[in-house]
């Protein structure tokens, strides 16, 4: 059996197995990353990886929320911080800041390569439900400072956001030198609609 571990271990192998979990996963993805290449690269025994995790699935799938929640509570702050400034470049600069956020860490990867479905399969649904609730609280709140918008223009606006999101994994087809541009003009082109039909409700 594992011997006892201290508070200190705990939470020093905890950070570790986190840290290996994400350069495990940018270098080979989720399929072929193996509970024993993590307790190697930690240096640990296999049978203490189980008393922290019941799976490598759940230990990827708390890696992700942790970057995906630190992402997003930066958006709500940044979200705050444009509430009585809001304008299309405000928007446009707030949403184009949190995609490059995404593109610049492993998650966006981490979902266009289908390694997120492939986990999410196999890991307890009341964890794949909350985080599901979670991101609709996050959409929400983007929306609140536009309260004009109706709930069907929020579901579509926010399907139209995620569609630009994807288009970064083409990065390289659209050309990595104008590709920045490229999805700021994109963005605008999507805060310019949403502002003008938010306008066109005050107006009646």
């Amino acid at each position: 059996m594992p011997k006892a571990l201290t508070d200190f271990e705990k939470t020093t192998i905890k950070k570790e197995l986190l840290l290996a979990a994400e350069d495990s996963l940018q270098q080979y993805g989720a399929k072929k990353t193996t509970v024993d290449d993590l307790v190697k690269r930690v240096k640990i025994p296999k049978g203490t990886f189980y008393l922290f995790y019941k799976s490598k699935e759940i230990l990827f799938f708390e890696l992700f929320r942790q970057k995906h929640d630190d992402i997003q509570n930066q958006f709500l702050k940044a979200i705050e911080s444009i509430r009585n400034n809001i304008n299309v470049n405000t928007i446009t600069n707030l949403m184009f800041n949190m995609y490059k956020k995404m593109d610049d860490s492993f998650l966006l990867s981490f979902v266009t390569s289908g390694d997120l479905e492939l986990v999410m399969r196999k890991i307890p649904y009341t964890n794949s439900e909350e985080h599901a609730k979670q991101d609709n609280f996050i959409t929400e709140q983007l929306f609140s400072i536009l309260p004009n918008m109706n709930k069907k223009s929020v579901e579509e606006y926010s399907a139209a956001m995620r569609l630009v999101l994807v288009s970064v994994i083409h990065k390289k087809e659209i050309g990595q030198d104008i590709f920045d541009d490229a999805l700021k003009l994109a963005i605008k082109g999507l805060v310019i609609q949403m502002l003008s039909e938010v306008n066109d409700d005050k107006s009646k």
